[in-house]
């Protein structure tokens, strides 16, 4: 009886996730797209005989407001770009969701400093892959790079500006082409408490955007 009792409860519980988001870059994030691939890596926590192998998500729609991601590319990390709301419930039925606290420089467990990040991780104790098209709710994307029009006093564009819009302009056209070809939601945030550009709105400026995929 008890142990009926706690696969119940188990089953019950794996259904009261809610939300989660995942974020990324634009380039990491269209791989998984078109992959249909979200990997896992082994964590800091692993060990040899207990090794674990995880998925980050989050349940902080303002993630993006003080954390960067891409480490495994640079050591410093990148501005997140892009991020996948998923459904915690959905997921939980298939993968293990484990909370998880990770403290930064301070060393002290304090959610209040900038440094910590709390987290919700898809575990397992060997690599696993999630079809992340099977739980994903909404394409959410997090920066809106502007074609440049100030020049500086040499007449020239800024640098900055110009090189971000040349180089993640069409991949940010891409993702939304994609999403729209396999009619996943589309989210523009234009805040930092996570929210998006009415609807109105967002379609105007999701077809300026489609622009760079059809060449105008």
């Amino acid at each position: 009886m008890i142990r009926l009792v706690n696969l119940l409860k188990e089953i019950t519980e794996g259904k009261q996730v809610g939300d989660l988001y995942h974020y990324t870059t634009f380039e990491s994030g269209l791989k998984i797209l078109q992959s249909n691939q979200l990997k896992s890596g082994e964590v800091d926590d692993s060990t040899k005989t207990k090794p674990i192998f995880a998925i980050s998500f989050t349940r902080d729609k303002r993630f993006h407001n003080n954390h960067n991601v891409g480490f495994d590319v640079s050591s410093f990390g990148q501005r997140p770009q892009l991020r996948f709301t998923v459904d915690g419930n959905k997921l939980s039925n298939k993968y293990k969701i484990q909370p998880y606290a990770q403290i930064g420089g301070s060393g002290r467990f304090e959610k209040e400093r900038e440094e910590f990040e709390a987290e919700e991780r898809a575990v397992s104790n060997k690599p696993f892959t999630i079809s992340i098209l099977t739980y994903i709710k909404s394409v959410d994307i997090l920066v809106e790079y502007k074609k440049p029009h100030k020049k500086d006093l040499s007449g020239e564009y800024d640098f900055d500006e110009e090189y971000d819009y040349r180089i993640f302009a069409p991949i940010r056209a891409e993702i939304i082409k994609f999403a729209q070809d396999k009619n996943i939601p589309i989210n523009l945030i234009v805040n930092k408490n996570g929210d998006s550009w009415p609807d109105k709105a967002k379609d105007t400026l999701i077809q300026k955007i489609l622009n760079w995929v059809k060449g105008k």
